[in-house]
């Protein structure tokens, strides 16, 4: 009878210290989301770079063409009624756009043009470089890192988007604005903080069409690794090896499916322009969009130099084959999609 009286003692001892660890397991999780609710607006502690915009120029038509090219800017920052004009080739206002739908919550692309009340007239030339290459805005605050690729971009590309931005007549437009549901607050204080360069940063680069002009293309001003790597919508974290596409989009013109980025990667099997010739892949691009409301940012890329496109083509062909067949471009919705 002793040894039953001490197995139940026992056993309730245990209990009780499982009772208590749950009991701060929950207490502890309570805390921590009720922090996120105004921790995830914490000023981050970044410096402001030096920058400065300039007057030059060749500076400015530098920064017009990076904006409206390859570094693919107004795809996100006009509006949808103005698309047809950007497609066109057209200098479409960059008065904001609808912006990002995530599972984090919903981002505005504010209007970039010197507007007082809702663009960057009081912005100042550090805080749209600090923003371009940490994700930290003019508040201090971060966001997603939506733009996170541009953190290698050189410092004489960083000063010509900014220069051209000054430029730019004043219009209203879309304000800043972030409707981020409690996982964002939660992902925002926890988990996702200022991006950063990734090397030292180089003062700039000549462009010219080469498979090493052709990474910084890739890698930096365009980002094509963002989107043609698979990727975990809720943590940003690559799934795939970088260029080997897998990331799915919904589409906005037909519900119930969804666009998937191919493999860039020069693979025989399952590589998407493996047998492209260069000729052919920039002629694709001058193409433009073919398919309705794909979120390939064509109306940029479609008026790329040819220099850089070749260079971008040059570099595509230095990748090591990953084996990943992606499928056709447009299928079925199945899983997790971004927009």
């Amino acid at each position: 009878m002793a040894a039953d009286s001490d197995v139940r003692g026992r056993a309730r001892s245990i209990g009780r210290i499982l009772l208590w660890t749950i009991a701060g397991i929950a207490v502890l999780v309570a805390a921590m989301t009720l922090y996120s609710l105004v921790g995830y607006r914490r000023v981050r502690p970044v410096p402001l770079p030096g920058t400065q915009a300039v007057t030059d120029a060749d500076v400015i038509a530098r920064g017009r063409y990076l904006v409206y090219g390859p570094g693919r800017c107004a795809d996100c920052h006009v509006a949808d009624n103005a698309r047809a004009a950007l497609e066109r080739g057209e200098d479409a206002p960059l008065t904001g756009g609808s912006g990002e739908h995530t599972f984090l919550g919903v981002w505005t692309a504010p209007n970039l043009t010197p507007d007082l009340v809702t663009g960057l007239g009081r912005v100042s030339d550090g805080q749209i470089a600090r923003m371009i290459r940490t994700g930290v805005n003019r508040d201090g605050r971060i966001a997603l890192p939506f733009m996170d690729t541009a953190a290698d971009m050189t410092e004489a590309d960083i000063i010509a988007i900014v220069s051209f931005l000054r430029s730019l007549p004043p219009a209203p437009g879309v304000a800043p604005n972030a409707q981020v549901n409690l996982l964002g607050k939660v992902a925002l204080t926890y988990f996702i903080g200022p991006y950063g360069p990734t090397m030292p940063i180089r003062s700039a680069l000549t462009p010219e069409p080469t498979a090493a002009y052709g990474e910084y293309l890739a890698r930096t001003v365009a980002g094509c690794g963002a989107c043609h790597t698979a990727r975990n919508l809720r943590t940003g974290a690559y799934l795939s090896p970088t260029f080997s596409g897998g990331l799915a989009f919904k589409s906005r013109l037909q519900p119930g499916y969804m666009y998937v980025s191919p493999n860039l990667t020069p693979d025989p099997a399952t590589g998407r322009i493996t047998n492209w010739t260069e000729e052919f892949f920039i002629a694709r691009f001058r193409a433009g969009a073919i398919i309705p409301d794909v979120p390939m940012p064509w109306p940029g890329f479609q008026h790329m130099t040819d220099d850089d496109l070749r260079a971008l083509y040059r570099f595509l062909r230095t990748l090591t084959p990953v084996i990943h067949d992606t499928g056709p471009s447009v299928q079925p919705l199945k899983g997790d999609a971004a927009g």
